[in-house]
């Protein structure tokens, strides 16, 4: 009977005992709702603050992981449709970054995929490739590391036949080449190239690389020339004229007993007329029976531009006769030599078909006589 009532009164003091907590547990949750209700919007706003900082934080980690940074600023560089200035930086502040200053490099890798590749390897094998790397740059929000394709700067050497030939690049304006202005870091100089032709330099930089277009203007005799060249070397050479050496080869041709077969190196071929009066003037040697032998040498003396494609070149030419004396049983001869100066007008042409690569005379100009001499020879 005891064993009995102690079990009843165990029973009865366990579910006394359950009663209480769930008593209190009741309580405390109430109390909890109770505080929670009276901070209702403000412990909701650190839930969604909570929550919101968790998918941050997530997003982050895998938005600013080293492959994704990468991929993105690779897609960009490629692609001169994307702004791309945020994905690039340089070693050295002199250089401005911006998606216009991009542009060439993004032209670049679009015209030579095969180098944009070539990059892309290097990068992911964690190397640098010619002038650009993959570097850290900065922090993203203080926590991730930023990552950016770092291009070294290019000095633009721009060599030129036009003393104070006025250079742009991408439609800015670089400077005069020869100027005595300096840019920042310029250098200039002036030389003779191995035609005997005035020839200018001058450094340009720095810059980004890329494939950058360049245009050179001068104004000439009252005419604007210009030049247009699309270059992503380092150095480049933009001629608004032609050298001498390239005009007196072509006169040299045509000043010729041959000149029958030289045609195509003048404006409108055959119908022009000074091919007419070279064919019918070396006719004429060689079929005036006076003259044993005949000789021609030209020399250039300037090549001045009147346009972008018409030049105007001053040049002599020297004839040199053997001739006969007397009636045939004289053996002795003459030699008889002539100088003659000409202002010709040349022209730059579509047609690549001559050996000039399209430069043709359009006129040979008048004769004009220098000089004259005769040395009798036994």
């Amino acid at each position: 009977m005891e064993s009995r009532t102690a079990a009843k009164k165990d029973k009865t003091t366990q579910q006394i005992g359950t009663s209480t907590i769930n008593q209190k547990a009741e309580q405390t949750a109430t109390s909890f709702s109770k505080r929670w209700n009276q901070n209702k919007k403000r412990n909701n706003i650190i839930l969604l603050v909570v929550i919101l900082l968790i998918v941050f934080l997530t997003w982050g980690h895998f938005y600013y992981s080293v492959d994704n940074q990468m991929n993105r600023a690779l897609n960009a560089i490629s692609d001169p449709g994307t702004n791309a200035g945020k994905y690039v930086t340089s070693t050295t502040s002199k250089v401005t970054i911006n998606n216009r200053t991009v542009k060439p490099i993004q032209t670049y890798f679009q015209k030579y995929p095969g180098d944009f590749e070539d990059m892309k390897k290097g990068f992911n094998e964690g190397s640098k490739w010619e002038d650009y790397e993959f570097v850290p740059k900065g922090r993203a929000f203080l926590i991730w590391q930023r990552y950016k394709i770092q291009a070294e700067p290019s000095y633009i050497t721009v060599n030129t036949d036009q003393k104070g030939m006025n250079i742009t690049m991408d439609g800015q304006k670089l400077g005069k080449v020869n100027s005595n202005k300096d840019t920042s870091d310029t250098d200039s100089n002036e030389s003779s190239n191995s035609n005997g032709q005035s020839s200018y330099s001058q450094s340009f930089g720095p810059y980004l690389p890329g494939l950058h277009k360049f245009v050179g203007t001068k104004t000439v005799n009252g005419h604007t020339i210009k030049t247009t060249l699309n270059s992503s070397d380092d150095e480049i050479t933009i001629n608004n004229g032609i050298s001498n050496q390239s005009a007196q080869e072509l006169l040299s041709s045509v000043f010729s007993s041959n000149v029958d077969d030289q045609d195509e190196n003048f404006v409108n071929g055959q119908n022009n007329e000074g091919y007419k009066q070279l064919v019918k003037m070396f006719d004429g040697f060689q079929h005036d029976d006076g003259i044993l032998g005949a000789n021609t040498h030209v020399n250039v003396n300037s090549v001045t531009p009147l346009s972008g494609s018409k030049y105007k070149v001053n040049y002599q030419v020297k004839f040199t006769f053997e001739n006969k004396n007397g009636d045939d049983d004289d053996s002795s001869t003459t030699k008889r030599i002539q100088v003659f100066k000409y202002n010709g007008i040349l022209v730059k042409t579509s047609d690549q078909k001559n050996s000039y690569n399209g430069l043709k005379i359009q006129s040979l100009g008048h004769a004009k006589k220098v000089s004259e001499s005769n040395e009798k020879e036994d």
